[in-house]
């Protein structure tokens, strides 16, 4: 079983994940959104993985939705890192984890450019369905209410 942990600038987002692939089997995926360009961003993911993120002050956290509204971008207020984006298909929350925000790691193999700006809004959410089944994290999903006791995301 292998750990990494990592989170915004300020401590004030932090995730830890636990999965059982070698470190060095992923393959960081380079984003070409606007808004992961303008972040820098690749990503890792694990469809096995156990991941959990949590915040310190609930008032200095962004969860920021851009063009089509698919996804929720998890951003720092305080200190402006992005650490995770969220994705909910059909009933599921997932998951996939920015790179530059792991601390204490790097990997070995070179990312991966991605570009699915062409894509409409179905195309990208079926092929959400069919490849974070393989990609992305699956977590529980969770409302407002919920966050707390579910423990995905909450405070701690």
């Amino acid at each position: 079983m292998n750990e990494l942990r990592g989170g915004c600038h300020c401590g004030n987002v932090d995730f830890t994940l636990v999965t059982d692939w070698e470190l060095d089997g992923f393959v960081p995926r380079r984003c070409s959104c606007s808004m992961c360009r303008k972040h820098g961003a690749s990503y890792i993911s694990d469809p096995e993985a156990r991941l959990a993120l949590r915040y310190r002050d609930g008032a200095k956290l962004s969860l920021y939705r851009l063009g089509h509204g698919t996804s929720q971008w998890v951003i720092c207020s305080r200190c402006g890192v992005l650490v995770s984006v969220l994705c909910e298909i059909e009933g599921r929350l997932r998951a996939v984890v920015r790179v530059q925000s792991i601390d204490g790691h790097s990997f070995s193999r070179s990312e991966v450019a991605t570009n699915f700006e062409t894509e409409s809004v179905e195309e990208r959410l079926q092929r959400r369905a069919r490849n974070l089944d393989r990609h992305g994290y699956r977590v529980p999903a969770f409302g407002p209410d919920e966050t707390r006791n579910r423990g995905l995301f909450g405070p701690r």
